[in-house]
């Protein structure tokens, strides 16, 4: 299958300085500013992982297995439920006190590729596909968490986290 030729909206990109460490802030937090959905392919990769992330996220374990936290929001695609506060359903208050994703812990715990349980619109953030699909860029509310910072000067090195992201998804 060919694959489709993505831009990269470089300039404005570099405009950020962006690493996850985990957030303090629920209001602040990305894992509870937006609707998750995940697709077929996703929910069935994080399914058999429930029994490793249910140590992060107790709340998760029934008597007879595994709350269904997941709702068909339209065919193939599947949203994550949130608590009230609407963090989701696999964020975690870590030791230190920061707000973090089980489903990324889990991977690490199990050292497995970064995607194999985290759903890809997680990892992206805070970048984003424009609307047509066609150019990769800054998520509108990228400023709105707290792991992201506008830069106080203007540079041409993207943020090495990001550099991750792009590189994990589109490669070198």
């Amino acid at each position: 299958m060919k694959q489709k030729a993505v831009g990269v909206d470089v300039k404005k990109i570099c405009t950020i300085d962006h690493a996850c460490v985990g957030c303090a802030d629920v209001t602040k937090s990305c894992c509870a500013k937006y609707d998750v959905c995940v697709t077929e392919a996703e929910l069935n990769r994080i399914i058999p992982v429930l029994p490793e992330v249910s140590k992060y996220c107790s709340h998760l374990k029934t008597e007879d297995g595994y709350t269904n936290v997941f709702e068909e929001a339209e065919k193939g695609q599947y949203a994550i439920d949130t608590h009230e506060n609407g963090l989701c359903v696999f964020a975690y208050t870590a030791d230190n006190g920061l707000i973090r994703c089980a489903l990324h812990t889990v991977e690490k715990d199990l050292s497995l590729p970064l995607g194999s349980v985290k759903p890809a619109v997680c990892i992206l953030f805070p970048l984003t596909f424009s609307e047509k699909g066609n150019v990769l860029t800054l998520h509108d509310d990228a400023l709105g968490c707290d792991c992201s910072s506008l830069r106080k000067k203007p540079s041409e090195d993207i943020s090495p986290d990001l550099l991750a992201t792009i590189h994990h998804f589109g490669g070198k």
